[in-house]
């Protein structure tokens, strides 16, 4: 992670922004990362984000703010943004906070100032001020930040300015120092060490009237401003200029190489050029510092990228700094019909660029590069290499020593060249790729009304284009071409991803071909890495999962994990994947509409699908063990070897790491002709455990596929499987008549003793939610009588709980014994979510009892056990209860903290039905506080959320909301 305070505040995760929405959330976060590391107290956030206009809220919506920021940061478990007892602290390193890193470089180029070591202080002072984007915090409100601290930074930056121009002046390098330092005194008229540099270094160029003139203007302002004289640093300068033998002026080094051939190759800029300004700022900072050896970047990326557009760029813009000449070189790694070039013949083409004749060129490479070094040292010559194939091409065209920078873009990041910047770019942003699309399609207008009305379809467009400046430019050549082409055509043909890659062709330009020479070229390599990563692309577009890893590449194309990691490394490295997360590879859009042409047997993409449905299969099944042992059993799963066992915790890690791929994959199966019943419905219920732990919204639909094909096959088994599991969807989000009758299409399929206890067990709990209690007692019990003769305790629990539950209202007394029974047969089958509903459902009768302070005792009981696992409707009942005992006993701000605390969470969720629960306790307690019309809104929304599903509560809620 890396956070900017010394411009617009900034946060980037090392792949892309992370989106800090609102004002008020950036406000938060800038106040933090100012006293990173440190505790933030409540009052100064709160002070920070409203004055002294706080809402009466305002505590709450800092948590929100809170919450929200750590969403922004990844950062869910709250590891870097933590609670403290006064408010919240920052965790950030020195490497991660441009501030921190600023202030550790100004110290260090203060140390080395002092110890008179200039190259030390030119380094140090650089590596300060290239951290230096603007004013600090430049885009908030003057809240958001200590203004003597920003007074503190601005002062600094002027300081590793002085420093800086002090050792380039006593290293005899003056006049590169006079424009920057004429516009500085005219920014700071009064600051006399600019103005003492700038006479010295006039004097030192030999312009001393101007020298002279800096003193005269500064002595009068002086005067005027301050009543005193010039100091005495001043005073030196101006002794100097007036000495009667002034030193020699230095010479311009411009003139002393004025004999030298002055190449200058660069192609013209292109002129639809937009955005990359961090970019170009980064590359040239590294260009330009001074070191005792060249100055190398690297710029990589994937094909159409804009890698060549950027380096000639910023190569244009930096000709005035390297008046030796620029030299512009295609190597040729990646261009159509071509080899790229030799060492020699590189060498050579650079030689002449030069001035060396044809016959002085040596004969071998070794001399060559000899030569190059030799014709290069001394000079400030600048070499773009463009489309470099890899660094052993690059590393013979170096020179050696300082002075000269070198530009390089390739496809290949080269991080075995030392020493060096290489920047990966990224595709455009949206604003950008937009406005590279109007300025190429000629649809940009003064007034902007033309393009304004069709600003949502160029949106679409860009995203389409997956914002790549190349396919941006084929696509903006489109409409410019057909000027009555309106861009919403233009986005219903790239739309239909089989198309288009044919519709990014245009003349010479093509996606297809540029992505086509890296994959020949792999393809074509007699290295295994290489022919094993055009396998995997491949294996890619065949399969077409939203990301990959390399255990699923390797089941799909019969290697080691370990080869299979080196091919997906490789397909990084030649810029047709990127690594957003470790070890989870993805391809861009169009590369991905590429890979899918790669393998056209159909028979042969049925063969790869069906291999990653068998890994897929096979991991389902090691989470399902870890998260619920029993399910192998019950749901008849594939094995599972001692070996291969996932505890819960690593079991909840890889169904996270993967479910998107496996329901991705899941509905391409169901929907080809290929695919049966049975090879869908297992690895869906194979899913079941972790989608319920997880409150998967995608469990219904995927269930839904399952039923189709079941219907189509005739598949009583899958059927019924796909039938229950969309009942307790019904269950869970209490819509509890559409899960009975789910289930009672399912009960005639099934003739398993343990399935049929568990799906009259589930009827029993749906009907009890109708408030149908005579038909729910006999469906419980029916159930509990087969648990009890198969001696299955994990569903005697849950069926006693389920007892327990329905007789409450009529005999709390007879639902404690339940529950009581219910933890006794959990905790002898070690179903520790049985133990922990157990003790809850005790904690909700004693309250039907009026006794809130036992009741609020087995709610805390439930937490403690040590079977306490978390399971989220458990958590969500028991924080109900202990907010319900908490209003018993009057504690009522302690409840209405904990109700909105629970509210927050179901909103997180999405789940209108458990909001609704906790809605109706919410405006339970804002009545008991006396806040009546809070109350009614409550239950309003609470009837919103619960109307719906026909629960018993809805009754209680329209009584409450008729008398209030």
């Amino acid at each position: 992670m890396r956070f900017g305070l010394l411009g617009t505040l900034t946060a980037h995760d090392g792949t892309a922004d992370c989106r800090i929405r609102g004002p008020k959330a950036r406000t938060l976060l800038a106040v933090l990362l100012l006293n990173a590391n440190r505790p933030v107290s409540l009052d100064r956030l709160t002070d920070a984000l409203w004055g002294e206009h706080a809402p009466a809220t305002a505590e709450a919506s800092l948590r929100n703010l809170v919450a929200r920021l750590r969403r922004s940061l990844a950062d869910e478990d709250g590891k870097r943004l933590s609670a403290t007892p006064s408010g919240y602290q920052l965790a950030v390193s020195e490497h991660e906070l441009d501030t921190l890193q600023f202030e550790s470089a100004i110290r260090r180029a203060r140390a080395a100032h002092e110890a008179d070591d200039l190259p030390a202080v030119l380094a140090e002072t650089a590596a300060a001020l290239g951290l230096w984007r603007g004013e600090p915090l430049a885009d908030l409100p003057e809240a958001a930040a200590d203004g003597a601290v920003r007074e503190q930074w601005r002062e600094s930056r002027l300081q590793a300015l002085e420093w800086r121009f002090d050792a380039e002046l006593r290293q005899g390098r003056p006049h590169a120092l006079v424009p920057e330092l004429t516009r500085l005194v005219g920014e700071h008229p009064l600051r006399e060490a600019f103005h003492a540099q700038l006479m010295r270094a006039l004097h030192l160029t030999g312009d001393r009237a101007r020298a002279l003139a800096v003193h005269q203007r500064l002595r009068a302002a002086l005067a005027e401003e301050l009543g005193v004289e010039p100091g005495s640093a001043v005073q030196e300068a101006h002794r100097q200029v007036l000495a009667e033998h002034p030193a020699a002026p230095v010479p311009d080094p411009a003139a002393a190489t004025a004999d030298r051939p002055r190449p200058s190759q660069l192609p013209a800029p292109a002129s639809h050029f937009v955005g990359r300004q961090e970019q170009l700022d980064a590359l040239r900072r590294t260009l330009l510092v001074d070191s005792d050896r060249p100055a190398v970047a690297v710029v990589s990326g994937m094909a159409g990228i804009g890698k060549s557009a950027l380096a000639v760029r910023c190569a244009d813009a930096l000709r005035p700094d390297f008046p030796d000449g620029q030299l512009f070189l295609n190597l040729r790694g990646a261009t159509p019909g071509l080899t790229p070039l030799s060492a020699h013949a590189a060498l050579t083409a650079l030689l002449h660029g030069l001035g060396t004749p044809p016959g002085k060129v040596p004969a071998d490479a070794d001399s060559a590069a000899a030569l190059l070094r030799t014709t290069l040292t001394g000079t400030r010559t600048l070499l773009v290499l463009d489309d470099a194939a890899d660094a052993a091409q690059v590393r013979p065209l170096l020179p050696a020593g300082p002075g000269c920078a070198v530009l390089v873009t390739s496809r290949s990041p080269m991080h075995t060249l030392d020493r060096t910047l290489h920047l990966r770019l990224d595709p455009l942003s949206e604003h950008d790729s937009i406005a590279l699309v109007e300025r190429t399609a000629g649809r940009a207008t003064v007034d902007r009304s033309v393009v304004a009305i069709e600003q949502a379809d160029l949106a679409r467009l860009v995203r389409l284009c997956g914002r790549l400046p190349l396919a941006l430019r084929i696509a903006g050549a489109r409409l410019a071409t057909r000027r009555t082409l309106p861009v919403r055509g233009l986005v219903g043909r790239l739309e239909e991803h089989e198309d288009r890659l044919d519709e990014l062709e245009l003349d010479d330009l093509s996606i297809r071909q540029s992505l086509a020479l890296t994959y020949d070229s792999l393809r074509a390599s007699t290295r295994r890495p290489d022919l094993r990563a055009a396998d995997a692309l491949a294996a890619i577009g065949a399969i077409d999962l939203p990301d990959y890893s390399a255990p699923l590449l390797a089941a799909v194309l019969r290697i080691t994990p370990a080869q299979a990691g080196a091919a997906l490394d490789r397909l990084v490295e030649v810029a047709l994947l990127d690594e957003p997360r470790p070890d989870r590879y993805s391809p861009h859009d169009l590369v991905r509409d590429y890979a899918r042409e790669l393998v056209p047997d159909p028979d042969e993409r049925v063969r790869h699908v069906r291999a990653a449905l068998g890994w897929y299969l096979s991991l389902a099944s090691r989470v399902a063990h870890g998260i619920a042992p029993g399910s192998q059993r019950v749901r008849q799963l594939p094995p599972v070897d001692d070996a291969d066992r996932l505890d819960g915790d690593a079991a909840l890690a890889a169904g996270d790491a993967e479910f998107g791929n496996l329901s991705t994959l899941v509905e391409r199966v169901a929907a080809a002709p290929w695919a049966t019943a049975a090879e869908v419905s297992l690895p869906v219920r194979t899913m079941a455990p972790y989608l319920w732990l997880r409150r998967r919204p995608e469990t219904f639909r995927l269930n839904e596929l399952v039923q189709h094909l079941a219907l189509r096959d005739g598949d009583r088994e899958a059927l019924s499987y796909a039938l229950a599991d969309m009942a307790h969807v019904h269950f869970v989000t209490g819509r509890s008549l559409e899960g009975i009758e789910l289930v009672d299409q399912c009960l005639p399929l099934v003739d398993d003793p343990e399935r049929r206890r568990s799906l009259l067990a589930n009827r029993g709990l749906l009907l009890s939610n109708l408030g149908r209690t005579e038909e729910a007692v006999t469906c419980l019990e029916e159930a509990l009588a087969l648990a009890v003769r198969a001696g299955d305790l994990r569903g005697e629990a849950t069926t006693l709980s389920a007892l327990g539950n329905l007789v409450e209202a009529e005999d709390p007394h007879r639902a404690i014994a339940h529950h009581r029974r219910s933890v006794e047969a959990g905790r002898l089958s070690g179903f520790g979510d049985a133990v922990c509903a157990g003790l809850t459902n005790i904690g909700f009768a004693h309250l039907r009892l009026n006794d809130p302070a036992t009741a609020l005792h087995y709610f805390d009981r439930a937490t403690a056990s040590p079977e306490w696992v978390g399971a989220w409707h458990v958590v969500l009942e028991n924080r109900r209860g202990r907010a319900e005992a908490l209003r018993h006993l009057g504690r009522l701000e302690e409840a209405l903290d904990l109700v909105h605390e629970l509210l927050r969470d179901t909103a997180v969720l999405e789940d209108a039905f458990a909001t609704g629960r906790i809605e109706h306790t919410h405006g339970l307690v804002l009545r008991d506080l006396g806040r009546h019309a809070e109350a009614r809104a409550a239950w309003r929304a609470a009837l919103a959320g619960l109307g719906p599903s026909g629960h018993t509560a809805v009754a209680e809620l329209r009584e409450l909301l008729a008398t209030g």
